[in-house]
């Protein structure tokens, strides 16, 4: 009897208070599961998988020296990825980026798009905005880059010095003057360089990735190639 019992609650919950999609907030059925099956259909793909010389590596190269630069997801104001991305960011749904991770990263593996690379980074938080928060957005869709591509992910590396201010309500220019010298990494031990490979959640003006990116190079050396779940510049 006490078998029973959790699966009815559950399906008595689900019925009267069903899960939402985090990208068009209508009730999740059946089989499922976080993003519902109309919302994977319609999610805009990018091509950077296959064009290498992409409209966002070119534009991030005005920026910050990369190899590679790969969104997988376009972004557009009011559209569903920019919901499935609120809802990652401020709504506390973390297994946004672990689903779409495990869905869209074998497609980089097969593309060998980051073929040579030596470390996954996911863009740190500052330390205050991290605690209010709870959870760094990045961290589980890098855990599935790492995971998929079988690359280390090293999440202590590079640290966020300057508590900026919320760059979503900025114009370009100020962006890139409020995220000057923001990133600095650890002095605490010694890194060779490598072929490091940023990870973001959505890249707008590029001024964020590119100012953390810089001081890697300037610090470690090596190679940067950047990887976001979506990105204006596609």
């Amino acid at each position: 009897m006490k078998n029973l019992v959790k699966p009815t609650l559950a399906a008595f919950v689900s019925l009267f208070f069903p899960k939402l999609c985090p990208g068009c907030m209508n009730p999740l059925f059946g089989k499922e599961k976080v993003i519902c099956f109309d919302c994977q259909m319609s999610l805009p793909q990018t091509d950077h998988l296959w064009d290498f010389e992409n409209v966002l590596w070119k534009r991030m190269n005005q920026l910050l020296k990369v190899e590679r630069a790969v969104a997988l997801l376009e972004f557009q104001k009011q559209s569903r990825v920019e919901s499935l991305l609120y809802q990652l960011k401020y709504k506390g749904q973390q297994e946004i980026g672990s689903f779409l991770g495990n869905w869209l990263v074998p497609q980089l593996k097969q593309s060998n798009v980051f073929g040579g690379v030596d470390v996954v980074l996911p863009l740190p938080l500052h330390p205050k905005r991290l605690k209010q928060r709870g959870y760094n957005q990045v961290q589980l869709f890098s855990e599935s880059l790492s995971k998929h591509l079988q690359i280390p992910l090293v999440d202590d590396l590079v640290y966020r010095k300057k508590r900026t201010r919320q760059l979503a309500k900025m114009r370009g220019t100020d962006r890139f003057v409020e995220v000057e010298e923001a990133f600095a990494v650890r002095q605490d031990g010694h890194y060779p360089p490598r072929h490091w490979q940023l990870v973001d959640d959505v890249i707008t003006t590029g001024a964020t990735i590119s100012s953390c990116g810089n001081a890697i190079l300037e610090a470690c050396g090596g190679r940067i190639s950047i990887v976001s779940l979506a990105s204006r510049l596609s």
